[in-house]
């Protein structure tokens, strides 16, 4: 998961004496996400699934991380509540600053169209389009200059600037 650099935000000081609400202007932690406590469970009462308990973590921004374990551990379950696509139960997440675990579900899309990149486990590319197409389709949706040089640069950093042309169904 890794957070896009959005419009700048105004400094609210330290992290500490930040304002958490929703659409609060985000702290100057050096953070891309920031998960406080939280929980996800499904179901109720004695077949309740808790796929998540207590989570507390802190990732920088500009640093990969891994997120390994066996089928069924929550790692799914993490990474959407961790990027908006799941609530959780209870706890707080942040995204660069930004407190979202109250947004609601437009308030939600926007952050992620303007500021999120996530690559889903099952294969998302549109067929009909070509690489570079799809790198671009976001902008599209989100209004903005379509940025070809911007595609090529990152498509060079996941090494595949020479399959810009080519359709989805034509990769490995």
């Amino acid at each position: 998961m890794r957070l896009r650099k959005g419009k700048r935000e105004k400094a609210a000081g330290d992290l500490a004496e930040a304002d958490h609400r929703p659409g609060a202007p985000a702290a100057t932690s050096g953070l891309a996400v920031e998960l406080r406590g939280v929980r996800r469970q499904y179901g109720r009462g004695a077949g309740a699934v808790h796929a998540l308990a207590g989570i507390d973590l802190a990732l920088p921004r500009g640093t990969f991380t891994a997120v390994m374990g066996p089928s069924g551990s929550g790692k799914s379950t993490f990474l959407q509540c961790a990027a908006g696509l799941d609530r959780p139960s209870a706890g707080s997440v942040r995204l660069g600053g930004t407190e979202i675990t109250g947004m609601n579900e437009n308030e939600l899309t926007e952050l992620r169209r303007s500021r999120l990149g996530f690559v889903f486990q099952a294969f998302n590319l549109l067929p009909s389009l070509t690489v570079e197409q799809n790198v671009l389709l976001p902008m599209r949706l989100a209004g903005q200059r379509q940025d070809r040089g911007r595609a090529a640069t990152v498509l060079a950093q996941v090494g595949l600037a020479d399959k810009a042309r080519r359709r989805p169904g034509e990769l490995s």
